[in-house]
């Protein structure tokens, strides 16, 4: 069987990979031309484009230009191997060329720019990189795709880049630290009352009995800071919301996904931003949508893990889901009435105040994780002689685990009934708990309404246990 050395650079042809060798002299010339082309039919449309409108500029290439750069660079890779000297004095007399384009092209418009001459060197480079088989025929395709459109949006560019505001400018920066510099350095590792030095001995000592307390965890850094950023996150993407389709709907279509990502950071967000707003109905119904998305996420847990007790708690979902539609559009309609001056004047409240707020996001994280603690805890002492409560007490940081929890027992260690039963609970204290949370950090009108509308859904749901079989 012969041999077939095997080459990482290739290229689609007929429906497969083939080496970018295979591929002829003559193609890489089409190739290259018709990429160049392509840039300078950019070029030559933008210039149209400019002389309409009357803005002087320097004058930019056009295709045959741009064409004939992207075939000195293609012949000059194709010729490097053989003929490195002409390949190095095409390369320096390109380099001079365009050197002199930009500088005599400086003087007479008066235009520092560089743009047009970094399409050009690029350009030249495409060809290079084709002619020498450096990288594959679809990168350097999509490369030049990516440099056409990068020209192309050049007035979408400015008109952006002038509309944004300094405050948001650093609104952006300090999220990109929290997220990108911040985060991805914390240890993602529970701390527990083990890794404390000398805390074990000492208890021994004193003859005090922790037993698994003593591995239980206490601090996860990672964990922590995540919340800190998914609650910022919220607010960012709030406010671009905001600015894109309007304050009455923003925050809507961002809880609605936030619910699927935190339900509880969600609304501990929306009730912060309660503070600072006269839409509070509008708040109010974004906080139960994302409890909405949330209930949508649990059904499919369930149905990932145990499809009886998804079956046995048909109703219960029915009724959480559908307790929590109605909440949500009744309080999305009434915010209907919101007059245009009290929008305006929340629009003003708004820019003058920070986009998102760290200090209540770090208060949230830390209760947060008290209470996941004290909740461990609590599992830990009563274990499964006390499932219901140590069910209730973890739902007061999150329903995904319990609902886990509760799907994979349900049938086993307890009846379906009692599955039931103990996720009905659990959503009720963790709502209650959202409402304690919106009464200590955000307005009291928003807690007020937003308990009405889990009451309303705790309600229902108790209803609907009187369907169990």
């Amino acid at each position: 069987m012969r041999h077939i050395e095997f080459n990482p650079i290739v290229c689609y042809n007929h429906g497969s990979f083939v080496p970018l060798m295979e591929i002829s002299y003559l193609v890489k010339i089409i190739i290259a031309l018709l990429l160049g082309s392509a840039v300078g039919f950019e070029r030559e449309s933008y210039e149209k484009h400019i002389k309409k409108t009357g803005i002087s500029g320097r004058g930019s290439l056009g295709v045959r230009s741009y064409g004939l750069i992207s075939l000195l660079g293609v012949l000059s890779g194709i010729i490097y191997t053989s003929h490195t000297l002409i390949f190095i004095l095409a390369s320096i007399t390109f380099m001079l060329l365009l050197i002199g384009y930009y500088i005599l092209g400086s003087l007479a418009k008066k235009d520092n720019g560089i743009t047009t001459e970094l399409a050009i060197l690029l350009s030249f480079l495409f060809g290079v990189f084709l002619g020498l088989e450096l990288f594959s025929v679809q990168l350097i395709i999509a490369l030049t795709i990516v440099l056409i459109l990068i020209m192309s949006l050049k007035s979408e560019i400015q008109i952006f880049v002038a509309r944004i505001q300094h405050y948001e400018l650093d609104a952006f920066i300090s999220y990109a630290l929290i997220t990108l510099v911040v985060l991805p350095f914390l240890p993602n590792q529970s701390i527990t009352l083990a890794h404390i030095s000398g805390l074990s001995p000492l208890l021994n000592a004193l003859h005090i009995q922790v037993g698994n307390l003593l591995h239980l965890e206490i601090l996860n850094p990672f964990n922590l800071w995540r919340i800190v950023a998914i609650m910022t996150g919220i607010d960012i993407v709030g406010y671009l919301l905001e600015k894109s389709v309007g304050q009455k709907n923003s925050w809507l279509l961002t809880s609605i996904a936030g619910g699927f990502i935190s339900s509880t950071t969600t609304t501990q967000s929306l009730a912060v931003q309660s503070k600072k707003s006269k839409n509070i109905n509008g708040l109010v119904a974004a906080a139960v949508f994302a409890n909405l998305s949330s209930f949508i996420q649990h059904f499919f847990l369930i149905a990932s893990v145990n499809t009886i007790l998804l079956t046995k708690g048909v109703p219960y979902l029915i009724s959480i889901i559908g307790a929590g539609l109605i909440m949500g559009l009744f309080f999305f309609f009434k915010s209907k009435n919101v007059t245009r001056k009290e929008m305006k004047e929340t629009k003003k409240e708004m820019n003058t105040i920070q986009i998102f707020s760290l200090k209540p996001a770090l208060q949230f994280a830390v209760v947060f994780t008290l209470i996941k603690l004290l909740s461990k805890i609590s599992l830990a002492v009563f274990g499964n002689n006390g499932f219901l409560f140590t069910t209730t007490l973890a739902s007061f940081t999150g329903l995904d685990a319990v609902t886990l929890s509760v799907g994979e027992i349900a049938g086993n260690i307890i009846t379906y009934q009692t599955g039931v039963m103990a996720l009905c609970l659990a959503n009720a204290t963790n709502l209650l708990a959202k409402t304690f949370y919106c009464f200590t950090q955000g307005d009291r009108n928003f807690a007020f309404r937003f308990g009405f509308a889990s009451l309303f859904i705790i309600g229902m749901s108790a209803i609907s246990l009187l369907f169990l079989r």
